[in-house]
């Protein structure tokens, strides 16, 4: 088994799926911790590629409340007329971006890729960033359960803490 190393896990942000209460969930590792079993490079890239060929298909709701404040600040760069338009422009068929077209462009940038995971089923989690240890909060859902043949993923499931009536998971 390849597995990351902790310095690798630490300095990048990894896409990584598992099972919360049954639910198939997505974490952006955003430098947290990914639990061993979940770091096989092998399998990553197969969830990875699994998950990117599955059709987007889900109408989902997002956790606009975090969102708004977690674009509050960092975006700033964004007032620049040129460099709005330029990164309009680049990711002007990006189906996240597109998706999200009635937000403003931060808050497209930030969510874009959570949407595209709940879009395909996925209960779709960012680290946060404040908290101590490896606490992670819902960005973006399906309003219904997506019917996806989830199998050939082969999810494990992730022992962890859920709060916030299934918002927060802490591992």
């Amino acid at each position: 088994m390849a597995e990351l190393s902790e310095r690798q896990v630490k300095e990048m942000d990894i896409d990584w799926y598992c099972l919360v209460k049954g639910a198939p969930t997505h974490i952006a590792s955003m430098g947290g911790l990914i639990p061993a079993k979940f770091r096989d490079r092998v399998k990553l890239r197969r969830h990875q590629d699994l998950v990117a060929h599955l059709l987007p298909s889900a109408e989902i709701k997002l956790n606009m409340k975090l969102i708004d404040s977690i674009t509050e600040n960092g975006y700033e760069y964004l007032a620049d007329q040129m460099i709005s338009n330029a990164i309009e422009e680049a990711n002007r068929h990006h189906p996240g971006l597109e998706y999200l077209k009635e937000h403003p462009l931060p808050i497209r940038l930030f969510a874009s890729t959570f949407v595209e995971k709940a879009r395909r089923g996925f209960r779709s989690f960012a680290r946060r960033e404040d908290a101590n240890g490896n606490e992670y909060v819902l960005i973006a859902e399906p309003i219904k359960p997506v019917k996806n043949d989830l199998c050939e993923l082969g999810l494990e499931k992730l022992k962890c803490k859920v709060r916030d009536e299934g918002k927060t998971i802490v591992f």
